[in-house]
């Protein structure tokens, strides 16, 4: 549900403020085990997850998606994820598979049938823990690959040894950037973030709630973001407000204002 500013009204041609346009519902199922399935016969499976959307601007009479998460665990091997996903509309599946070693290393690949690559994903985490350093705790190298799109990308962050300051180069192909997030308190964590090419500063502001979130995202040239999430009993509210910061006009510098509610049984 969005509500806008709208234009001048006549009476051929009236305008709302309340359009129900981008009123798009969707139901979504999902079912998942407690305990490990298999104990038995397959010990080191330890979860089963299955979910199924259903999008009638999709796929009318089917689910317009699919998917399902296994857990595997074990000492010598560590854990293994994999997760396929089927999409009805473009009749696609994709395999999500990620491996894990403790919280130090990880490996994660996304293999697609139907699509133009077999391979479309990899990505590889690791993380050097710094005991001798006074500054620095640890450095998390982060290098993927978007087979797709021919998109490298390397993340590099250092992380302070009290944990409440990191320091992120995002060395991407188009656009890199720098930014440090720095943790006010418990619940305040600021972030500002420039561009290594075009030399772009934005702001970034996440509060933590005892019911939900609110986020903010300024940037000087475009626009004020703030997303604030609301908890309830069966759901939250989420409600997203967008200024503009570009124009003379007022239609230009209208804002936006758009609320969700989303239900969980």
């Amino acid at each position: 549900i969005t509500l806008k500013d709208p234009e001048a009204s006549s009476a051929d041609e009236p305008k709302k403020w309340l359009d129900l346009n981008s009123l798009k519902p969707n139901v979504a199922w999902a079912l998942q085990s407690k305990a490990p399935p298999l104990p038995n016969w397959f010990p080191s499976l330890k979860s089963i997850r299955s979910s199924a959307i259903y999008n009638p601007a999709e796929a009318p009479y089917f689910p317009s998606q699919i998917d399902a998460t296994a857990r595997f665990s074990s000492e010598v091997m560590g854990d293994l994820e994999i997760q396929p996903l089927f999409q009805t509309k473009q009749r696609k599946t994709s395999v999500m598979v990620q491996a894990t070693r403790g919280t130090t290393a990880s490996l994660l690949a996304k293999f697609s049938f139907g699509g133009r690559r077999f391979l479309e994903y990899v990505k590889s985490s690791c993380i050097i823990k710094l005991p001798f350093s006074s500054s620095v705790g640890a450095v998390k190298i982060e290098p993927s690959f978007d087979f797709v799109r021919s998109n490298p990308k390397c993340l590099i962050e250092a992380i302070t040894s009290s944990g409440r300051t990191k320091a992120i180069l995002n060395m991407q192909w188009q656009d890199p950037t720098l930014s440090v997030v720095h943790a006010l308190d418990s619940r305040n964590t600021i972030a500002p973030e420039i561009s290594l090419h075009t030399a772009k500063i934005m702001y970034r502001w996440n509060m933590h709630l005892d019911s939900g979130s609110i986020n903010t995202l300024v940037d000087p040239t475009e626009a004020i973001h703030v997303t604030w999430v609301d908890k309830s009993m069966n759901g939250r509210w989420i409600t997203n407000f967008s200024l503009p910061l570009r124009g003379t006009t007022v239609k230009a510098l209208a804002a936006n204002v758009r609320l969700r509610r989303q239900f969980s049984f």
